[in-house]
This record gives C-alpha cells, sequence and structure tokens, in this order.
C-alpha cells in the first residue's frame, strides 16, 4: 500500500473528510477519532474490539483515559450530525443515515471512515 497509508496521507484524508461533514476541529473528539481511523487504517484487528483496544491505544498516545476518549468522539459526532451538512452526511453514510435522526456510532464512523480509505487505495491499485 506504500505512500497511501502513510500517517500524513490518511491524516489529511481523514481531516478532509470530517471538516467536510462538519466536524468541529476545536473539540478534542474531532483529534482522537482522527488518531483512531489511523490506527484502525494499520490494524484493522482493533475495530473488532473497539472499546478494549482501539480507545485503550488512543488514549494512551493522548495520555488521558479510554472512557473519556468514547465520550469525546461521541460528542464530536453528535456535534457534526447536529450541524453539519445534511446532504454531505447522507451522501458519505448512506447506509446509515436513513431520515437523519439517528446519528451513526462511534463504531460506524471509524468503520466508514476506514473503508472509504481502503476503496480508495484499491481502486488505485
Amino acid at each position: 500500500m506504500g505512500d497511501e497509508c502513510s500517517r500524513v496521507n490518511i491524516y489529511k484524508r481523514t481531516t478532509y473528510l470530517m471538516l467536510k461533514c462538519g466536524f468541529q476541529a476545536r473539540q478534542k473528539g474531532y483529534r482522537y477519532l482522527r488518531e483512531a481511523v489511523w490506527i484502525a487504517c494499520q490494524e484493522p484487528e482493533v475495530l473488532t474490539s473497539v472499546t478494549k483496544c482501539l480507545y485503550p491505544e488512543v488514549a494512551k498516545r493522548f495520555s488521558t483515559t479510554d472512557k473519556q476518549v468514547e465520550r469525546a468522539i461521541r460528542n464530536a459526532i453528535e456535534t457534526a450530525w447536529t450541524n453539519g451538512e445534511p446532504e454531505i452526511l447522507k451522501d458519505f453514510f448512506k447506509e446509515i443515515y436513513g431520515d437523519g435522526t439517528i446519528r451513526p456510532t462511534n463504531t460506524e464512523v471509524i468503520e466508514k471512515m476506514v473503508g472509504s480509505f481502503r476503496n480508495t487505495m484499491e481502486s488505485k491499485d
């Protein structure tokens, strides 16, 4: 996968996607979510155990607790879902979006972002 999976590329693409969807860069959850996506791109198996593996790893990197990571990411998603651009959210989260009243879970957001990178990388092969 080479350069496509570099930390810089994943961060750039995650940042672009998150800002486009209405995530607020000033929120801690934004930074935690971006790191979670990076980790999940490198180690996809963490997606099978987000609360036991992924949140603790993000927490360790930011010197905080896994509970705070989970809460901050949930809050960032809630903010994006409430204040973001509905058409962009609907387009990106089409399987999850429905009528827009039910926001995706933390895991769904992480999986969707990681999945979109995998699809992009596979189409370039």
